[in-house]
């Protein structure tokens, strides 16, 4: 039977490999007690969080967006429409992620104020001249493509689920196409 062998540990390279040398060329297994990961975890969460203390308004706001941007990404990829990702939902999470109001948003991108209180309540849908705006206002974090595809997977959702109205909508056509069915 073959005799297993020993994976080496740091030790073992620091004796032939310069530190640089092994950093780029190695994945370590760690030789670190569970005392030692705990602390070395308490000390990771500390530098964590003293950085977090420690980043400026405007670091936030690139973290806030760029944690929405990957949201959204999921989102799409999921194909399963979810009301929390509504454009009017994602459009007042923006501008609380960016600390503006309405009134300010508005001057920003150089759209009438009502017209943007519509779109945040959802009773007029955004046009791709929004969309475009909203992607240079965000300095392109916010592609205009996947905030179209918010908006059109509600659509699409309202279509699949509003029976009543296709059938509503049905009754009004007067006339269909005669077609020979497939046999």
């Amino acid at each position: 039977m073959a005799e297993k062998k020993k994976e080496p540990t740091y030790e073992d390279l620091s004796k032939i490999y310069t530190d640089e040398e092994i950093a780029e060329s190695f994945v370590l297994r760690s030789t670190l007690s569970e005392d030692e990961k705990e602390e070395a975890h308490k000390e990771f969460l500390k530098f964590r969080m003293d950085r977090l203390k420690n980043m400026s308004e405007s670091d936030i706001i690139l973290s806030n967006l760029m944690r929405m941007k990957i949201q959204i990404q999921n989102y799409i990829e999921q194909n399963e429409y979810n009301p929390r990702f509504d454009f009017s939902n994602q459009l007042k999470e923006y501008l609380s992620i960016t600390k503006r109001t309405q009134k300010d948003f508005s001057e920003e991108i150089d759209i009438h104020p009502a017209q943007l209180n519509r779109i945040i309540r959802g009773k007029e849908n955004p046009n791709v001249d929004l969309l475009y705006r909203l992607e240079k206002h965000s300095e392109g974090l916010l592609k205009a493509k996947n905030l179209y595809r918010l908006h059109t997977m509600k659509l699409e959702s309202e279509m699949v689920n509003d029976e009543e109205s296709r059938l509503a909508q049905y009754d009004r056509v007067k006339q269909t196409l005669s077609l020979a069915k497939a046999s």
